[in-house]
């Protein structure tokens, strides 16, 4: 029988690498969608080292063309897509009186219409094969507000609502879609945001104190919750959006 196969965008880093390093981890074979070729084939190499078969699509996910030559090249490739992970994302700074046109476009370019390109392009394989699973990555930002995040916020509150729908459409598909909303997860992207900060020690002092247990997760430990949506184990899970974020949305 042919391994599964988990596809996820933004793969070549962060929360993407590491759902790649669980998926692989327990059989399944990995479809790293990214913009950055150096990271993608860097990602690519080490999930290939783990015994299953990568494959790196550099490819923008807000432009469809694009998504749509990554969906044919997994076609060839594998023949299915299990398990589609919807997790790139883009974080610009500003309010909504400081984000220009250009970075609220691009942000929802990338948010919210590259989670539509890719399921519409990946979905259909799924239904052909009778069913799967889709995970899209919201944030807690989407639940609680943080200053100069308005763009960043916004889309990512879109997707909790985007994820019911989903689910409620693909339901009769034999499609489960949940959605995870990381708190402050230590990856590339909030070191990024940390180190924009004025106050960087003072940011990420701000990020520990978020969180009950005084600390920032690990990307491995959102991935565990990715994999337990996407796993049999969660069979009667739908439309739900699931909190790793060490107690922020209690707070």
């Amino acid at each position: 029988m042919s391994r599964k196969v988990m596809v996820v965008s933004g793969g070549a880093s962060g929360l993407g690498l590491a759902a790649g390093v669980k998926f692989a981890s327990n059989g399944y074979n990995i479809v790293l969608i990214d913009i950055d070729a150096q990271k993608g084939e860097q990602a690519e190499q080490h999930i290939s080292e783990m015994g299953v078969e990568a494959l790196f699509c550099q490819c923008d996910i807000s432009d469809n063309g694009q998504v749509k030559q990554a969906a044919q090249q997994t076609r060839e490739r594998f023949g299915r897509a299990d398990v589609l992970i919807n997790n790139a994302g883009l974080e610009i700074r500003g309010s909504i009186l400081q984000c220009s046109e250009a970075d609220w476009s691009r942000t929802y370019d990338i948010n919210l219409k590259g989670i539509f390109y890719m399921s519409n392009a990946f979905v259909p394989m799924m239904i052909e094969q009778g069913g799967g699973n889709v995970i899209n990555t919201g944030s807690i930002l989407g639940y609680r507000a943080v200053g100069e995040r308005a763009a960043y916020s916004s889309s990512k509150g879109a997707i909790d609502t985007l994820t019911r729908s989903m689910a409620y459409d693909l339901a009769s598909e034999q499609i489960r879609v949940n959605c995870v909303a990381p708190g402050a997860i230590d990856t590339p992207l909030l070191r990024g945001s940390i180190n924009d900060s004025p106050d960087p020690a003072g940011t990420e002092q701000f990020l520990n104190a978020k969180s009950v247990l005084n600390r920032m997760g690990q990307p491995a430990e959102v991935a565990n919750v990715m994999y337990f949506l996407a796993s049999d184990e969660a069979s009667f899970v739908t439309g739900a959006t699931y909190f790793v974020d060490g107690g922020w949305s209690i707070l």
